[in-house]
């Protein structure tokens, strides 16, 4: 994962599916909805199951991108991902949290909008709109 970017939705669905994938133990990847457009909206579920359901330990929920022109919040919810997974086992207090806790992600709220939102700043860059 970097984090020097606002990835597209497609980059978005690859990296939270390629998470659940490569830490099967840590992160379970679902879809809680669909847009407006029909975009998936996207929830990651991290705990360690070895030490029990996510279902029977206390939550942390974080969401972001709920507004159009909030893209940053997808990439701090995707760094925080990176940050317990890859603390998992060497970091000990990121251990113990994903030893007694639930952590519920969802980086993108409203992909419909972050679409426009992407779709809008290219085309500012492109020289084809401007805001002067």
């Amino acid at each position: 994962m970097t984090f020097d970017h606002y990835p597209r939705y497609d980059e978005l669905t690859r990296v939270v599916h390629d998470a659940a994938s490569t830490w099967p133990h840590l992160v379970a990847v679902e879809s809680i909805g669909r847009s407006h457009e029909g975009r998936e909206i996207w929830l990651l579920t991290v705990t360690d199951a070895a030490t029990g359901p996510a279902s029977e330990k206390p939550a942390f929920w974080v969401d972001g991108s709920i507004h159009a022109a909030e893209l940053a919040p997808t990439v701090a919810i995707l760094h925080l991902l990176h940050r317990l997974v890859s603390g998992h086992g060497t970091d000990p207090e990121v251990t113990r949290c994903l030893q007694t806790r639930a952590f519920y992600l969802v980086p993108r709220t409203n992909p419909d909008g972050a679409r426009s939102e992407e779709h809008t700043s290219e085309l500012q860059s492109r020289g084809l709109i401007s805001y002067a």
